[in-house]
């Protein structure tokens, strides 16, 4: 008798319902999420233009714990966590034995023997196995604490507002007593905002003070569908959603260079797992991740994408772009066609399952598709 998966509430779930009026939910990582709050374009729209809490608690989040977890790290993810200070966190990958992406993160280091590895997909099994060398302990927080992103030209304003300080660079990350809260306010996220990590019990209150801060500047909250938009306007593709990570020992795909990924990889970083095949496979690499502006305002995701007769590669997650007032998409293309302003004809579904299409235009942008200004950038 199969096991059905466990779908469980985040600790944010009562605030998120009592704002889905039309009960629109998806599932991340097994967790419960409002796919919308009503507009899913309006979302994403205020994303840019003010300010959106997102619910960020599905992510899988785990900390590593022993005299030899900075060693244990560097051994498994693309760049040393080793050269961290408590405080400071990078961004990474951790790659199978045959050089393909099983994964990327954040990995944090809270203290010479103590980090955080955080991630939008679950690898629990093979970390697990990773650290008995090590006699490193890990402890799985997904369901201990609850985070919230908060997105837009206006967080930082909010978060003063709030009575937090939003003085933090990029990447890094401080615990804080906030009038008698326990939290942790990080900036690992790809839109320039913030996020504010709390325990489960704590949530309610965290989200109530957030909306409070932000109610003159126009805050609201915003699904899942909203950070799809932005993840894409971004440029930033996801396991589970673009692409299957490569969770079996010796795959050889997806390898970083065709998810755009090569930049998570410090050639100079010695004896990480995957290594030697990831930087033999470079030259096996043929296709290469893009993002295409579609001559539509109907989304087109995993359509064929053809020239001259030709399939040349297909879309993988797309969404309309309020701010940009088209679909997008980021696809996997040929390297040969790789270049922005090559043109293509995108197959966009007529149907759910693809039996119809109508050929538009469409062409390689360059990622981002959204520059963000200066004062969001920190």
């Amino acid at each position: 008798m199969s096991s059905i998966p466990k779908i469980r509430p985040t600790p944010f779930h009562a605030r998120a319902a009592s704002q889905n009026s039309f009960n629109r939910w998806t599932s991340r990582n097994g967790f419960t999420l409002a796919k919308d709050y009503g507009d899913a374009q309006a979302e994403a729209l205020a994303a840019r233009t003010s300010a959106v809490l997102i619910d960020i608690s599905w992510r899988w989040r785990v900390a590593f714990e022993g005299a030899k977890a900075a060693e244990c790290l560097a051994r498994l993810v693309t760049k040393n966590a080793n050269a961290l200070i408590p405080g400071q966190s990078l961004k990474a990958l951790w790659l199978n034995d045959g050089g393909a992406v099983r994964g990327a993160g954040v990995v944090a280091r809270y203290a010479s023997d103590q980090f955080l590895v955080a991630s939008a997909g679950t690898d629990a099994a093979w970390f697990g196995k990773a650290v008995r060398p090590f006699d490193v302990s890990l402890r799985d927080l997904t369901e201990q604490d609850g985070g919230l992103a908060i997105i837009g030209p206006y967080a930082e304003a909010i978060l003063q507002a709030a009575g937090l300080s939003g003085d933090l660079a990029p990447l890094n990350f401080r615990k804080l007593f906030w009038r008698g809260l326990d939290v942790t306010l990080s900036r690992w996220g790809e839109q320039d905002g913030f996020e504010i990590w709390c325990k489960a019990d704590d949530c309610f209150v965290l989200w109530d003070r957030l909306i409070r801060a932000g109610e003159s500047f126009g805050i609201r909250a915003a699904g899942s569908d909203a950070a799809d938009i932005l993840d894409i306007e971004m440029g930033v593709p996801r396991p589970d959603r673009d692409y299957r990570a490569a969770k079996d020992d010796f795959g050889r795909a997806p390898l970083p260079e065709s998810l755009g990924l090569e930049g998570l990889i410090d050639e100079g970083h010695l004896g990480f797992n995957g290594r030697n095949a990831s930087l033999d496979a470079r030259s096996a690499a043929n296709f290469a991740l893009v993002g295409v502006a579609i001559d539509s305002e109907i989304p087109a995701p995993f359509s064929p994408l053809s020239r001259s007769g030709r399939s040349v590669g297909k879309t993988l997650t797309s969404m309309h772009s309020p701010l940009l007032r088209r679909a997008i998409a980021l696809a996997h293309v040929e390297k040969s066609v790789a270049a922005v302003g090559e043109e293509f004809s995108v197959a966009l579904p007529l149907s759910l399952d693809h039996s119809e299409n109508r050929n538009v235009g469409g062409h390689v942008a360059a990622l981002p598709f959204v520059t963000l200004p200066e004062s969001e950038k920190g």
